[in-house]
């Protein structure tokens, strides 16, 4: 590739674009970002484009398997998956419990329709111990959730922001 080729517009939108993706998942900081894009606005050569890419994977969004630094790491990721599942169980649960309520209630006319709620709470909690998820587990799943989330959030708001100011 010939470094000193202009580059235009398109090229640099496409530079900006990979440079949010790169900043929402975490890989460049906020400084890091603004620097770069303040860089790729004004690229005249492929070269200059290249550059701000040299540290950063090519592809930032395929999965990466990360490295385990200890056993603490292993435990987080174990207490995700578990969470997580049990999150994705319990949609499934109490969906199926309020289509059989209504069913039974309006369309069946069953006398017990109200009986698929403690069977419904009586299969959150066998998912629960299942899969060992305690009580503490799920509190802290639940806090690590919603941080991951808005730090997810902000680092999109600003890219957002960011590609505003650059008029990109």
């Amino acid at each position: 590739m010939n470094k000193d080729i202009r580059v235009g517009d398109a090229e640099r939108h496409n530079a900006l674009d990979l440079l949010s993706t790169h900043f929402a998942n975490g890989l460049i900081d906020i400084n890091e970002f603004e620097d770069r894009t303040g860089k790729a606005a004004v690229a005249r050569t492929r070269g200059e484009i290249a550059s701000l890419f040299e540290d950063l994977p090519d592809n930032p969004i395929a999965e990466v398997v990360p490295f385990k630094e200890s056993e603490a790491q292993a435990e987080l990721d174990r207490l995700q998956r578990r969470g997580g599942l049990v999150h994705r169980i319990d949609a499934v649960i109490w969906s199926a419990t309020m289509i059989l309520f209504f069913l039974g209630l309006f369309v069946f006319d069953w006398d017990y329709f109200w009986l698929v709620f403690p069977i419904a709470g009586i299969a959150s909690w066998g998912v629960r111990e299942a899969v060992k998820l305690s009580d503490d587990d799920e509190k802290l799943y639940e806090e690590l959730k919603k941080k991951d989330d808005k730090d997810r959030a902000e680092r999109l708001r600003l890219a957002a922001e960011r590609r505003k100011e650059l008029g990109q």
